[in-house]
């Protein structure tokens, strides 16, 4: 636990972060916000994660597919105090003070960090989210702050905590919900500059329509603005196309920015993701024109095709715009070979977590070998975030 004096010393060491015309600011000054996700932290996907999906054969386990049914394995078969134990030597060895420190000496300035709606009510959850924000701003990082799941999912997809859901857009008491749990972030977290922003919903790409899901956003918007007045707010617009999204001033939202996702996955050649965002960002630079936010690239990545030839001109364009970015993600340790996709990565065979057999202590012994200590991190690899 961080002594009281040293969170109080983070928070003045931090400039809140503004929205003004289409630039972040700190201190009246523009600012981009350059970073990382900390995906795998508090949102366990097990595609970039050592567990084991399957169960033995003849079992009546069922399959590990995503955070709900990975942690109910562990529960049915271990029981309630030992799921959280291993469930806090996850959190306590996936991201550690150290992981923060080479972020920091990559010359980022932020994190994204994702997070479930669920973490709000779990025991001693709005605990580890204030120390896990904490730990970053010890480390000179600011925070985006990621609700990555929200009540009823807000896509099929299993990183919103349990896939093939996608009922918070046909289930009024999941988005009343919603505005419930952003109100009480927006509170908690309302006088802290070390939060540079609240994104709102990742990638609510479920949305039967544009229309829909900018309906809720400002259902969301407005519950926060009730505990959070100031804070900036972020805006995806959940695979609907940028051109889709309102304006601020019409909507009356204030202290907003708006923020895509930028992944090709049909790239044939390295040079297809440099050229791609090329071709993307005149006309993202004309849309902002017109609403006059910052743009925030809340996730990116150049695999397939990826590492330092081609993630290096990718961030000098992203730069180039004073577009602000976090790449996806910070570390993967998943069961097959993942190409760049994490800046931190095993060096050899990853000792496999087995929810269907392995013992408490196994499991807690397997995920401290997780440590960063004990993973490559590739030096030209950092050195391509780096604009120095």
């Amino acid at each position: 636990m961080i002594p009281l004096l040293a969170l109080v010393f983070t928070h003045q060491a931090f400039a809140t972060i503004g929205a003004e015309g289409t630039h972040f600011t700190a201190a009246g000054k523009p600012i981009a916000l350059r970073g990382v996700n900390l995906g795998g932290w508090l949102v366990e996907e097990t595609w970039m994660t050592p567990w084991i999906e399957e169960p033995p054969a003849g079992s009546s386990y069922r399959p590990v597919k995503d955070h709900v049914s990975l942690w109910a394995a562990i529960q049915d078969r271990l029981g309630a105090a030992a799921m959280l134990r291993v469930r806090d030597a996850w959190r306590d060895n996936w991201i550690t003070d150290a992981d923060l420190a080479k972020i920091k000496a990559a010359g980022l300035n932020h994190v994204r960090l994702p997070f479930l709606h669920s973490i709000l009510d779990e025991p001693g959850g709005l605990e580890r989210l204030h120390a896990a924000v904490t730990m970053c701003e010890a480390a000179g990082l600011y925070v985006v702050l990621d609700m990555h799941g929200l009540p009823g999912g807000q896509s099929n997809e299993h990183h919103t905590g349990q896939e093939k859901r996608n009922r918070l857009w046909f289930d009024v008491e999941n988005i009343t919900e919603a505005e419930r749990d952003w109100a009480r972030v927006g509170k908690e977290f309302a006088g802290d500059p070390g939060v540079a922003a609240f994104d709102l919903m990742n990638e609510p790409m479920g949305g039967p329509n544009a229309a829909m899901v900018f309906m809720v956003y400002d259902r969301l918007y407005r519950a926060v603005r009730k505990t959070a007045p100031h804070k900036v707010i972020l805006i995806e617009d959940g695979y609907k196309g940028f051109e889709t999204s309102p304006h601020p001033n019409l909507a009356q939202w204030s202290d907003v920015a708006y923020s895509l996702h930028f992944y090709n996955f049909d790239a044939k050649k390295p040079e297809d993701h440099v050229d791609g965002l090329k071709k993307d960002i005149p006309k993202i630079v004309e849309l902002l024109g017109y609403r006059q936010t910052p743009m925030y690239i809340g996730e990116w990545n150049v695999e397939p095709f990826g590492g330092p030839a081609v993630i290096r001109p990718y961030v000098a364009e992203l730069d180039k715009t004073g577009f602000s970015w976090a790449f996806w993600t910070w570390k993967v340790a998943g069961k097959n070979s993942l190409g760049d996709w994490g800046v931190v990565r095993p060096r050899g065979e990853v000792a496999k977590l087995n929810p269907f057999t392995d013992s408490e202590e196994e499991l807690i012994r397997k995920i401290r070998l997780l440590r960063t200590g004990n993973m490559d991190v590739p030096p030209a690899l950092l050195a391509a975030f780096n604009r120095q």
